[in-house]
């Protein structure tokens, strides 16, 4: 009896492993973004990196006044990306006698679950703004959402965005 037990578990654990832990659906993409845009207005960019997956890629081109440039980053970019931002702007909080208000907002305009449920195609756009006007930043990206392990993480990311503020 105990053997049929342990079989029993130990399909149950593959089950899950191989097929129930890396299937996603529409209810976890959204989820995925609700927590995201909690660890923007939380200021955790640690939390906004183990959302990312381990061979995450980002490729965008983005305006900053009238400057347009390309960028691509890998996980340990990004990541360095998200620390720097928000060293930045408790900095830029500290000499304005404060902590900046961050307002961050997001529209998913389409999911796509694969076939197989390993993964969803998400159209979106991301729009946060820093101190009301002082800095606003729009993006729309295409993203691709995978689950490893029983967690959504962000594996690949293109879009466009821009950067501006100073209204």
């Amino acid at each position: 009896m105990k053997g049929w037990v342990l079989v029993l578990l130990a399909a149950g654990a593959a089950w899950w492993y191989f097929v129930g832990g890396r299937q996603l659906s529409e209810e976890q993409v959204r989820a995925f973004y609700r927590d995201m845009e909690i660890a923007t207005l939380n200021r955790q960019p640690d939390d906004l990196c183990a959302l990312l997956a381990p061979d995450f890629q980002s490729a965008g081109t983005f305006e900053v006044g009238q400057q347009r440039r390309s960028q691509v980053q890998d996980k340990a970019q990004a990541c360095e990306a998200y620390r720097d931002l928000y060293d930045r702007w408790d900095k830029l909080g500290e000499k304005m006698g404060g902590t900046l208000q961050l307002d961050a907002n997001h529209a998913i305009h389409s999911v796509t679950i694969s076939a197989d449920k390993k993964s969803a195609t998400v159209d979106i756009s991301h729009s946060l703004d820093v101190a009301g006007s002082i800095m606003n930043m729009r993006s729309h990206t295409t993203d691709t959402l995978i689950r490893r392990q029983g967690r959504v993480l962000l594996l690949r990311s293109e879009g466009t965005g821009s950067v501006g503020g100073g209204s």
